[in-house]
């Protein structure tokens, strides 16, 4: 543990920090941009389109508000954006914006894993007596889904779902709820995700030990003014 001594509780972010949810994102896009190119037979080739999606997911996902609505209903939010990069390659074609973006919510849904030593962690902390809780953001049919595919419930003695509760991370009442249900102190209790504002920063805000689940191993941004009490690249780590 590299001479620190593990808390008497951890809440864990699912998505990026238990499971793996975007290591097959680009795979998935790339895929289903091909495959549309070549059974639509169109004047722009998959590398433009794929572009186009890009350009319209990052603007899309860039707005703290436009994601917290999007993040609720993410097909919906995924024919918004398909339509709209195919709109600017001007291919008007409503239905089969929304095909093509099932089909890639399709594939990315079946590609989604668990991360290599995520039970292997889960198994050992819960041997060491440490209580876990999981707090994530999304719907309840989504991620108690994920949570169900995975066998991860019996993990944690409470999942704090956001559609469930009626908020989610960044609001730091998902952090005070968590505290109030363990009956902990924050200094008690670390945080561990993947996500900088939702993870990191939110929970520091009340006092919790926050870990950066920095599985892609880019680091810190430059221009970051967020900074982690402590980085890992895999969960596996808090055993060490």
């Amino acid at each position: 543990m590299r001479g620190k001594i593990l808390p008497k509780a951890i809440l864990f972010d699912l998505d990026d920090t238990i499971i793996s949810f975007d290591g097959g994102v680009e795979y998935a896009w790339e895929k289903t941009c091909k495959s549309f190119v070549e059974s639509e037979n169109t004047a722009f080739n998959d590398t433009e389109l794929l572009e186009s999606i890009k350009k319209i997911r990052n603007w899309y996902w860039s707005d703290p508000e436009r994601h917290r609505v999007g993040r609720m209903d993410m097909i919906k939010a995924r024919r918004e954006i398909v339509k709209a990069a195919l709109d600017e390659l001007h291919f008007f074609n409503q239905d089969k914006a929304y095909k093509m973006a099932d089909d890639y919510s399709k594939l990315q849904e079946e590609l989604i894993s668990l991360f290599p030593k995520s039970i292997e962690t889960l198994e050992k902390l819960s041997d060491l007596g440490v209580r876990m809780v999981l707090v994530t953001n999304g719907t309840s049919e989504k991620q108690r889904g994920k949570i169900n595919k995975f066998c991860l419930s019996g993990f944690f003695e409470y999942c704090l779902i956001e559609e469930e509760i009626g908020f989610g991370k960044p609001d730091i009442r998902i952090f005070e709820i968590a505290l109030q249900k363990l009956n902990l102190k924050a200094e008690e209790v670390w945080m561990v995700g993947d996500n900088l504002v939702w993870d990191i920063e939110a929970p520091k805000k009340v006092g919790i030990f926050a870990v950066w689940n920095d599985f892609r191993r880019k680091g810190v941004p430059k221009d970051s003014t967020i900074i982690p009490d402590w980085i890992i690249s895999d969960i596996s780590e808090l055993i060490v």
